[in-house]
């Protein structure tokens, strides 16, 4: 009789049990890839859509937890672009507003004729006039709007030009309008949230990353140096900087989830050991060496692991796939399955099949045949 004959046998003749452990692993793991993957997905959003946009560095203001608590006068844009290999300077202000009831909607307010219009692709015609809007393709599905119709943000009615689709999802759950605009909506004139910056790499195409990445820390450094209150990071520190706070919390909680699903292998192992310590009395007294009774253990409780994980992926995304059709957070979070990330989380519920397995395969080979037998 081999290994897997025996934990089939086992797993098949405490079917109800075996089904309420892998539904508990399940559930902890399914915690684990919604909380992460959310943030996972979100960052990577974000990533995509400054890497498509050709900005290199973003300023904001100094010591500030992130992009949405940051204020900086508009006047830096021109000193700005009067320094070194900057090519150009744009201009950003956020702002979040309930279009209709719970409907919480970005609204970005940029400058006509910028470069970070460039790459939108746009059905009907870009920003033009005072209260002209452009709505991203998932925001205009959910407001029910189209091209030519008009939309009232806090008073001020806006004339939609177009629709627009991003390089992302996210960006295509926003409303993009004249900045000026939306300074006056939120009565913050000659304040914006934050400057976008393009740089001049020369011909670029026979730099290396290397130097690109010298080049964008000089004038990185330069405006950090000339510029007491305001920061500046490239966009892979831009995006990371705010989720590092998220990113700890969602993995304290993943991390108590995992503990959870550890326990709960743990008890139904040890149950199992106890239930079995003729079997496994008998098993050694006819010439098992102990460390296959350890394999034995732990080979079963990495099944609990893989099957918990399978459970958990698909509860995980189906989790997910709910939260991100929410109206409040509806286009701020785009869902995507990442195979990298898929098999990250089937590694992890192995090793917490593997950790769980431990004690019930130490209290498993301490049992003495002899004293098993003496009963019998």
């Amino acid at each position: 009789m081999n290994l897997f004959t025996i934990i089939v046998k086992n797993l098949w003749h405490q079917k109800i049990r075996s089904l309420l452990t892998v539904l508990g692993v399940g559930i902890s793991i399914s915690a684990y890839v919604s909380l992460r993957g959310l943030t996972y997905n979100l960052e990577k959003a974000l990533q995509t859509t400054y890497k498509t946009r050709g900005t290199d560095l973003v300023v904001m203001e100094k010591s500030t937890l992130d992009i949405f608590s940051s204020t900086i006068d508009q006047s830096y844009v021109a000193r700005l672009k009067l320094m070194p290999r900057v090519q150009q300077a744009s201009p950003i202000l956020f702002y979040f507003y309930a279009i209709q009831f719970k409907q919480y909607f970005l609204i970005i307010g940029w400058e006509p004729g910028c470069y970070l219009l460039e790459d939108l692709k746009i059905d009907g015609s870009s920003l033009q006039g005072e209260h002209d809007a452009l709505l991203g393709s998932i925001a205009a599905r959910r407001l029910k709007k189209s091209k030519g119709d008009k939309i009232n943000i806090r008073g001020e009615e806006f004339y939609i030009r177009g629709i627009f689709q991003s390089m992302n999802m996210l960006e295509d759950g926003t409303i993009i309008v004249p900045l000026s605009a939306l300074q006056k909506i939120k009565n913050t004139p000659g304040k914006i949230t934050a400057i976008n910056l393009r740089l001049d790499f020369g011909d670029s195409l026979k730099m290396s990353l290397k130097q690109r990445k010298y080049i964008a820390q000089d004038v990185q450094n330069s405006i950090n140096a000339g510029f007491g209150d305001l920061e500046v990071k490239d966009v892979q520190n831009f995006i990371a900087t705010p989720f590092s706070t998220i990113f700890s919390f969602t993995w304290a909680i993943s991390m108590v989830a995992l503990l959870i699903a550890i326990m709960g292998i743990i008890n139904t192992m040890t149950t199992a050991v106890l239930e079995r310590t003729k079997e496994i009395g008998v098993l050694l007294a006819i010439g098992w060496r102990k460390l296959r009774i350890i394999k034995l253990v732990i080979l079963e409780s990495i099944i609990y692991g893989i099957l918990g994980g399978i459970t958990g992926v698909i509860l995980g995304y189906v989790i997910m796939r709910i939260l991100v059709t929410l109206p409040q957070i509806q286009g701020f979070i785009v869902m995507t399955y990442d195979p990298s990330f898929i098999a990250n989380t089937f590694g992890l519920s192995v090793l917490v099949g593997m950790l769980a397995g431990i004690y019930p395969a130490v209290k498993a080979v301490s049992i003495q045949p002899i004293e098993v037998l003496r009963y019998e």
